[in-house]
Parts: structure tokens; C-alpha cells; sequence
């Protein structure tokens, strides 16, 4: 199983202290393999040089978080080509962003968000 996460979902540990990867174990109780894509990683790269100090914390925590899955090049911004990838794939998308979590549940594709501030849940079905 492949998810995609989104800049803000790899920033979750950094700004909310909550370990994505063994939440991720936990959820859902198989093995899955983390997929970032190219516009996600130059977001967390430019956060972490020009954000808010605790958002460039987190975004270099989520730039470590990156480097256990596979970043896949695409062009365009992160949502766009988040959309893209999910839609054609069949992938889960791991995200906080209400808005992409919307237009991705109207595609049915299911998304894994930060539910009051301290667990993972699932928006669909894996």
C-alpha cells in the first residue's frame, strides 16, 4: 500500500509531537510504503529555511521523516500533482489540509489526517 503525504502531514511530529510513522503501524496493520513527491519535498525545504521559527523545526523533521520513503518526481504544485498521483494510483493521501482533504474524499480517495491533535485517523476506505 502506498501513501502520499502531504508538507503539512510530514510536519505533524515536528508541531504536534505525534510519532506519524508508528501511528501509521498502528492504523493500519500492514506494511505500506511512504511516497513524497517532488513539490512537497521544495515546500519543506523552503519552510525550513524562510518559515516561522517552529515551523522551520518541523519542516526539518519533516525532511528527515522524508528520507524513509521514496520521493517521485511531477511537476506542478504539491496539491495539484497530490491529486493527480492519488487519483490515477489508487493511493491513500496523508494530509491536514481541509481543503485537499475534501476534493480528495469527492474523488473517493481515502485520506489519513491528524484527528484532534494527537492520533491518526482514516477518512475512507483502505
Amino acid at each position: 500500500m502506498q501513501i502520499i503525504a502531504d508538507t503539512n502531514f510530514l510536519m505533524i511530529p515536528g508541531m504536534f509531537g505525534v510519532d506519524v510513522v508508528s501511528e501509521l503501524e498502528k492504523l493500519l496493520g500492514r506494511r505500506y510504503k511512504l511516497v513524497i513527491l517532488s513539490p512537497v519535498m521544495r515546500e519543506l525545504e523552503q519552510i525550513s529555511e524562510k518559515g516561522k521559527p517552529e515551523e522551520r523545526v518541523a519542516a526539518r523533521i519533516g525532511l528527515m521523516l522524508a528520507k524513509r520513503g521514496s520521493v517521485i518526481k511531477a511537476k506542478g504544485g504539491a496539491d495539484e500533482s497530490i491529486l493527480n498521483l492519488a487519483t490515477n494510483k489508487q493511493c491513500a493521501v496523508g494530509t491536514t489540509d481541509a481543503a485537499l482533504r475534501k476534493e480528495l474524499r469527492r474523488r473517493g480517495v481515502p485520506v489519513i489526517y491528524l484527528r484532534q491533535k494527537s492520533h491518526l485517523a482514516v477518512d475512507g476506505w483502505i
